[in-house]
């Protein structure tokens, strides 16, 4: 299984950037000549022809709906040289006179023949292909039409997905494929997305989709991580690659068209192709934003004046409930001051007239927080003759996020060349290499030493100087464990990712209809986060200085071969068969260095024997191995009646021999009704009506390496002479059983086209089936050795999905089209692990990210009584009593036959486990998406909306800094001004706790989950494409734009944002305003 490197004739993996901008510049100077990569006889026709008499044609290129066509290829009939259209669907082209037609092409549209004539001004209207159904589409290993498609795949061109102000293509894909769910788990300057196509099925196992690339399966590669008071935040996979670089991404969503990647597609596939060159002269594209993001302070944190009173109130409001003042009990002030609890009388923190003498105090978010800025240049050639097609690109991308010393900087090159050697051979490569600097604020959400720059920004003290005369950074006296906000913007945090990915290929017809295609390919990553905490923090100055530095290095290689046959029998009948072989390699070298006990600061991390402090050396290295081989089998009948199989044999090197291998299969099956006889008679109003049904198996074997067993190296024991002895233990049981996780899928799906085609869209039901769920799971073992991968149970998924487009307008100067996108599932369990020792409140199919929880009922309110809390003071949350046990005669409860207590199904005056409930899923309900496009002359509008409904969320960061005064009486905190809506004797609200809600043994119930549906309008965009006449013969175009990204959102929960909110003050999503241009040379 381990692939020889010999498979790259070249090493492409030093290649510097500046030799690969090098040959950029120097290809876009063959600009200045029209025969720039021709071969020699189409030289010498053009040396032939020097002497007849050109002429030139000009015209303009409208689609159906009489909208100008960018890009569309015009050759002259016989001719192997062009041109396309610029942004005003306009051409002008040189013809020989002897010249009869043109040729008009462009991918989904029938390819138009126009005769010249005597005409030198041509108004050309393209027709959809077969009413579109002749798009080709990619799917695994090839591609097919449109309309022979049988699985469930969602395909979306270039035009939809870039986004100026973003760097990364998951923001322009949100809401644009029905069940694929992306969300934003992290605000930052490249922040990470979660990333699911039909929820999420699997326990342990990733959940996050297969991207491939131009045909290389490819991994994630983040900065290496160092904790949280480190914490830099998530990267998202696709932030090496520029959007600009992207022609189409195809999302295979059921079994049927994922089986062909076989054990790495249980949680579907992403297909993302990259642009490459055409025929015709050198085309040369620019485009440039400029983006502005405004921040707000959304986190409404109280100034010194309002923190001074709160804090007198809230130590009055803690002494009290000590000290059970009224109304905790009868005792009165007067009567807990002559004998207070612990000795302590009650005292004002702060006079009046120093509360009137007091001003702003320190604003720490207003320290640390600034307006981002976004700046994207992209330029781009494209050209090629018959023989030679290419591509080049190049990126400039920074971004200096709201959040002072957050940033990021990237810069990508993109390269693609295909080369038509012989009528029979053609080879090609792909190359993108990119460089990512970040630049990371402390983004950690946990207390004390562990915040974060935001957190520790919210919650210090106001009284505090942010840097005192003489340069300290002070702290909070009344709480020495947080740090100062402004200090930890002196943390040095620096993050380098370099990659490569590079695939050759080359493809031989020996015969008609046989095509053997050979591909090779790396996927070269290297990343390195350094770290310096100064003794200027908190936690640095215990250390007297720390550095870090982690690198990863991985080297990811592919082989694949396959050979594809189609043939047609008496017209009607289509045959294809592909098999194919792939073998990839996934290797990762990961090393720590650290040391702290510097002399000084000045070092950073560049000087670590400096350190007197306990030196930190750790490294690892893993390696895992593909294998694979697999077929494709295709059959039509007139288009009419279809069928597709594919088979997939894998081998994993992540589990051990006995389930080394796994075979995942597939069939689909298609019945185009529309083509039947008796549709004919209303075709005009049923253009397309595919019924089809999927049935398939994948697997999922993302669990690391070697999960059948694995080791590690710890100092383990003192020897006699205190000499530390290494040991290598294992570090969970070896279990050679584990099998892969298989998932079992049946998708039926209808297709449809109406109203001549004003109305067209998908829709999808699936029910879905993972078993052998991989988790790992602990023994009872009073050894080191406690846990092991394991097989455990299944689960089922069953869902719908829909997508409607809809032509609302269609005049010759106005258009209008909706898409709407539409996905809800439900995941429950179907079968548990063998000794599942569940909780009373558990049922045995419940939601698989079920949320469980007691009932509140309200807040407490003075001369109340609540005889199950008997305990519970006015201001506290009161539970509602729901259940209790069923006991015998004895008193015991009683068990029924899993070991699970049985429930009486009424109130025994307790609160208890009984009264635990099923709440739902933490999985919304359903997700929607609603994009529109109008066009009124030289003018577009697009604006989108993303909705994500029926979920439930905690506040994190109301629930630290808003409900509770406490921390703001002990330990002089501050807090959100939500605070003041707290539960206090003169504010005897329902709707808010008391400050010490929390003192209490029966907990908060779900009185703090939120409803956090939301409706928000992701993204606006105007754009206006210039009259080609300002230019004149040196431009083909230009346009310029304004876009908003994130600008409102409709909801009603309290938080920041209720997507990004997973944790306590977290990296806040603002509003994003761009300003662009684009140019076409």
């Amino acid at each position: 299984m381990k692939k020889s490197n010999k498979l790259l004739c070249c090493n492409y993996q030093d290649i510097k950037l500046r030799t690969l901008l090098t040959v950029f510049f120097l290809i876009a100077a063959l600009k200045v000549n029209a025969g720039s990569f021709t071969d020699s006889s189409e030289k010498l026709a053009i040396e032939n022809k020097k002497s007849e008499a050109d002429i030139t044609i000009k015209g303009v290129v409208l689609d159906e709906l009489g909208q100008p066509m960018i890009g569309v290829t015009i050759v002259p009939k016989g001719s192997p040289k062009g041109t396309t259209t610029d942004f005003d669907g306009s051409f002008t082209i040189v013809v020989s006179s002897t010249t009869e037609a043109l040729l008009f092409s462009y991918v989904g549209y029938e390819t138009k023949e126009v005769a010249i004539a005597n005409t030198t001004n041509l108004k050309v209207s393209m027709v959809p292909s077969s009413n579109s159904l002749n798009e080709i589409v990619i799917v695994g290993y090839g591609t097919q039409k449109k309309k022979n498609v049988l699985g469930a795949i969602s395909s979306v061109k270039s035009d939809a997905l870039v986004l100026s102000s973003a760097p990364s293509v998951l923001t322009g894909l949100q809401g644009k494929v029905a069940g694929l769910q992306i969300s934003q788990n992290s605000a930052q300057p490249g922040g990470g997305f979660n990333i699911q196509i039909r929820g999420a099925g699997s326990i342990n196992a990733s959940n996050d989709p297969l991207i491939v690339i131009d045909g290389f399966p490819v991994t994630n590669l983040e900065q290496p991580g160092t904790g949280n008071r480190y914490d830099g935040g998530t990267q998202s996979i696709l932030n090496s690659f520029n959007p600009n670089d992207i022609e189409s991404i195809e999302v295979l969503k059921d079994a049927s068209s994922t089986a062909i990647y076989g054990a790495r597609a249980a949680n579907g596939v992403i297909l993302i192709t990259t642009k490459k060159g055409n025929e015709g002269d050198v085309r040369v594209d620019y485009s440039g934003s400029y983006s502005y993001q405004k921040y707000n302070n959304s986190y409404e944190v109280l100034d010194l004046k309002e923190w001074m009173q709160l804090r007198n109130d809230a130590a009055k409001e803690n002494w009290e409930f000590i000290n059970k003042v009224y109304p905790y009990s009868p005792k009165t002030l007067e009567e807990a001051n002559a004998a207070p609890v612990n000795g302590i009388p009650y005292k004002r923190i702060y006079s009046d007239e120093q509360i009137r003498n007091a001003g702003k105090g320190t604003d720490w978010l207003g320290l640390v927080t600034r307006n981002g800025v976004i700046e994207q240049n992209n330029l781009s050639l494209r050209g090629g003759t018959k023989s030679t097609k290419y591509f080049l690109s190049g990126n400039l991308f920074n971004q200096d996020g709201v959040i002072k010393n957050s940033g990021l900087k990237r810069t990508t090159f993109h390269f693609s060349l295909d080369q038509k050697l012989t009528d029979y051979i053609n080879v090609g490569m792909n190359m993108t290499k990119s460089r990512i600097k970040n630049q990371n604020s402390q983004l950690g959400g946990d207390q004390y030493e562990n915040s974060g720059i935001i957190r520790s920004a919210i919650q210090q003290s106001p009284e505090i100087l942010a840097i005192d005369e003489l340069g300290n950074y002070p702290i909070n006296p009344d709480n020495a464990l947080e740090p100062n906000p402004y200090s930890l913007l002196t943390i040095s945090d620096e993050g380098v990712i370099d990659r490569t990915l590079t695939n050759f290929y080359a493809e031989i017809k020996p015969i008609k209809g046989l095509t053997a295609r050979f591909q090779a390919g790396f996927d070269q990553g290297n990343s390195k986060r350094s770290t310096y905490l100064p003794r200027t923090t908190l936690y640095g100055a215990l250390e007297n200085g720390k550095a870090t530095i982690n690198s990863q290095e991985k080297n990811d290689d592919l082989f694949d071969f396959t050979l594809n046959y189609t043939t047609k029998l008496m017209e009607d009948n289509t045959f294809g068969l592909m098999v194919g072989y792939s073998q990839q390699t996934y290797r990762t070298e990961a090393a720590t260095l650290g040391n702290s006990n510097f002399i000084t600061d000045a070092f950073l991390w560049n000087n670590m024997n400096a350190g007197a402090g306990t030196k930190v050396t750790s490294s690892s290295k893993s390696e895992n191995n593909f294998i694979s081989y697999f077929t494709r089998f295709n059959y039509s009948y007139k288009d009419k009646y279809m069928l597709t199989s594919t088979i997939r044999r894998d081998g994993a090197s992540v589990f051990a021999k006995n389930n080394k291998y796994g075979l995942f299969p597939s069939v689909a099956v298609g019945w185009d009704v529309s083509q039947e006889s008796f549709m004919k008679s209303i075709d005009k109003y049923v253009s397309q009506f595919k019924i089809r049904f999927g049935y398939g198996q994948t697997g999922n074997a993302s669990i690391g390496g070697s999960a059948f067993g694995a080791f590690y190296a710890q100092p383990a024991y003192l020897n006699p002479d205190e000499s530390i002895l290494i040991g290598v233990f294992p570090s969970r049981l070896e279990n050679p059983d584990l099998k892969w996780e298989t998932t079992t899928e049946k998708n039926l799906g209808v297709d449809f086209e109406l109203f001549n085609r004003r109305v067209s869209g998908s829709f999808e039901l699936y029910d879905r089936v993972i078993s052998d769920l991989l988790t790992v799971k602990p023994i009872n073992s009073y050894q080191e050795i406690n846990t092991v991968w394991a097989n455990i149970g299944s689960t089922q998924s069953k869902g719908i999905e829909l997508t409607l487009s809809t032509l609302n307008i269609d005049r010759p100067d106005l258009k209008w089209r909706t898409t709407f996108t539409y996905s809800q599932f439900r995941t429950n369990w179907k079968e548990r692990a063998p000794d599942w020792k569940p909780s009373v409140y558990m049922g045995y199919n419940d939601p698989v990210r079920a949320q469980y929880s007691q009932i509140a009922d309200g807040v407490m309110q003075i001369g109340e009584v609540v005889p199950a809390q008997p305990d519970l003071y006015p201001g506290q949350i009161k539970i509602k009593d729901l259940n209790g046990f069923v006991r015998d005669a004895a008193g015991n409860p009683v068990t029924d036959e899993n070991g699970r207590f049985l429930r009486t199904g009424a109130p025994d005056g307790k609160i208890d486990e009984a009264d635990t409930v099923l709440l739902g899923s933490s999985d919304p309900d359903f997700v929607a998406g609603l994009n529109n496009t109008i066009t009124w002359k030289n003018f577009q509008l697009n604006f989108q909306f993303n909705g994500m409904f029926g979920r439930k969320i905690v506040d994190q960061t109301d629930f630290a800094y808003g409900v509770t005064a406490v921390g703001v009486a002990q330990n002089g905190r501050n807090a959100v001004r939500n605070v003041y809506n707290r539960w206090t004797p003169d504010n005897p609200t329902n709707t808010r706790p008391g400050s010490h809600f929390g003192y209490t043994q029966y907990g908060s119930g779900d009185f703090f989950l939120q409803d956090a549906s939301f409706v928000r309008l992701q993204n606006v965009s105007l754009s206006y494409n210039l009259p080609k006449k300002w230019f004149g013969k040196y431009m083909q175009g230009a346009a310029v734009r304004l876009d908003g990204q994130n600008l409102f959102t409709i909801t009603k929960y309290d938080g920041i944002d209720p997507e990004t909110d997973g944790y306590a003050a977290a990296y806040p999503n603002v509003k994003t305003y761009t300003v662009g241009i684009d140019l076409k040379f």
